[in-house]
């Protein structure tokens, strides 16, 4: 190397040594003295532009009457954080009059596609939080073009006070909070996604060495027992299972899929066992238990035997739905976080996720319009529970094969999702018991490719051991007899993929539903049968090729 070059390449080491050493230092004494001059008194803050480094052990205290303008300042997590880790930046409780302008918030949310991780899977990292008490006042925030990349956990979080003990009452509204043109990616608390690591775990061979690695790492490997002895001709399963004996599965409601139940891994098994299908127990002793189709059930006697490799895997319940997030995860959800708050806009924003990319919960007069939802690895469009008063309009949703494309969750109430696009979602669109729903002159694309039977962008499901089937647009229940109403599908253009089990489906318990003038397009073009629900009008769809329906009204 010449001497200029030798020269050249000793100035860049030292100035990325001097970038290094200046992020590894904690820089919130310095940003907090930027707020100390407005706490109480309201004012301007301006932060320089610059790199902050802030370690969110202790979060920056907010207060009202402040515009924050931080264009130019990029602030950084720690570079390196453990198991459990939690770090809040900037936190005030009954904020009002508050804007926020500007800055970027950068951190190293899990991915399990990298090689290399530095922050744990349960590491939960929140950028701006504010609370509220239920005797306390938290209205007029605004937060705009602020933009994250890689922060693991919501990067703006507003709550309300939410009443003790109730799942859907709120004593005091956050009210008036308004986001917009802000750009968060890669941003919200990490999910692994319904069934990730038990699937890795029961189809090893499937994956890489990387990707059986993460799961045995992170799968609940309390749950596996073995090996297993499992005899041709015999009903008995052996193993030790006296240290941590089964229970005898009890008949549970359909809801509560996988309590007590097991399923079966390894090289080879009986022919009359499906690998990963759930089985329940009916007999449990000391060296041995005894499994049936059903709970209560005739106990199977095996048409072969198992290879020494032999697993079981108990509680399915635990080790597939419930294991969507990381074990030791902390609060929140979604790049931003709006729970209990009321007249709610959010526009002109940008997101994705490796978890669910948004979250509103339990807040009434939403508007979110004019957004685009970039990627998700969960859940991508999130109306959650009890919601009220919501209008969706001229969104472009890409769920790139994450979870639900669209989720309106348990009992919302006058919501109107009208002029949006839908595509490449994982489980399709899923409304939870509305009522007062109109869904109109939407675009739906293939937002099934978690029925695909691929091991990558497929799930299988743990009740059948075969992939997941789901609709392309799909009304439920939660409640035993719960009722659902005054619902309008109309003008929708349903572009189904192969794998699609139906392009629409109903639980029963509907009463005046409207399904006309939408398009199907696609292999799946069937509105499937709907029983149970009355006072049903579905005419003037183009391209539907569904058979009668009974129970019609």
């Amino acid at each position: 190397m010449c001497e200029w070059g030798a020269k050249m390449s000793r100035a860049i080491g030292v100035v990325l040594a001097m970038i290094a050493g200046a992020l590894s230092a904690d820089d919130s004494a310095s940003v907090a003295a930027l707020f100390a001059a407005a706490a109480g008194k309201g004012g301007v803050v301006t932060i320089p532009s610059g790199d902050y480094a802030l370690d969110g052990a202790k979060p920056l205290p907010l207060a009202s009457g402040v515009t924050v303008f931080a264009y130019g300042a990029r602030f950084h997590f720690p570079d390196q954080l453990g198991d459990k880790a939690r770090a809040v930046l900037f936190a005030g409780e009954n904020i009002s009059d508050f804007r926020w302008f500007g800055g970027h918030f950068v951190g190293h949310v899990f991915d399990p596609s990298k090689t290399e991780n530095a922050w744990e899977p349960n590491a939960n990292t929140r950028a701006i939080l504010i609370t509220t008490t239920p005797d306390g006042r938290t209205e007029n925030l605004t937060f705009r073009d602020v933009s994250s990349d890689g922060v693991a956990g919501a990067v703006i979080t507003v709550l309300g006070a939410e009443k003790p003990g109730s799942d859907r009452e709120v004593v005091t509204y956050a009210r008036n909070v308004t986001l917009e043109n802000c750009t968060l990616e890669r941003s919200g608390k990490f999910m692994w996604d319904y069934g990730y690591l038990w699937q890795i775990t029961v189809w090893p061979e499937a994956y890489t060495e990387q990707e059986r690695s993460i799961a045995a790492k992170y799968f609940r490997q309390d749950l596996v027992h073995g090996p297993l002895r499992i005899d041709a001709g015999d009903d008995r399963v052996f193993f030790e299972n006296a240290k941590r004996p089964l229970p005898v599965s009890k008949i549970r409601p359909e809801a509560v899929r996988g309590h007590d139940a097991v399923c079966f891994f390894g090289d080879a098994l009986p022919t009359n066992l499906v690998r990963g299908r759930q089985y329940f127990v009916v007999e449990s002793a000391p060296e041995f238990i005894r499994i049936a189709e059903q709970p209560g059930g005739r106990a199977i006697r095996f048409v072969g035997a198992a290879s020494p490799n032999a697993r079981l895997i108990h509680d399915l319940s635990n080790a597939w739905p419930t294991l969507f997030a990381p074990t030791g995860s902390g609060p929140g959800k979604g790049a931003f976080d709006l729970t209990g708050c009321q007249k709610v806009v959010v526009r002109g924003c940008r997101l994705s996720a490796l978890g669910d990319t948004m979250h509103i919960q339990k807040s009434r007069g939403v508007i979110f319009s004019g957004n685009h939802i970039m990627g998700s690895r969960m859940g991508a469009f999130f109306l959650a529970e009890f919601c009220k008063d919501a209008t969706i309009t001229g969104n472009t949703v890409d769920g790139t094969n994450g979870s639900r494309v669209m989720s309106v969750e348990k009992s919302c109430e006058d919501v109107t999702i009208v002029g949006n696009t839908f595509r490449n979602g994982g489980r399709g669109s899923w409304i939870n018991q509305p009522r007062n729903f109109v869904l109109a002159d939407n675009v739906f694309v293939d937002n099934t490719t978690k029925c695909e039977r691929d091991p990558r962008r497929g799930r299988r499901s743990y009740t059948t051991g075969d992939y997941e089937r789901y609709a392309e647009l799909y009304f439920t229940t939660y409640e035993p007899g719960g009722r659902y109403g005054n619902v309008v599908v109309r003008g929708n253009i349903f572009t189904s993929g192969p794998c699609a089990e139906h392009a629409i489906t109903f639980a029963p318990g509907g009463d005046t539903l409207l399904v006309v003038d939408n398009v199907f397009k696609g292999e799946v073009r069937d509105i499937a049968p709907i029983v149970g629900c009355e006072h049903v009008t579905i005419r003037g769809n183009v391209g539907e090729s569904s058979a009668e329906r009974p129970g019609q009204k």
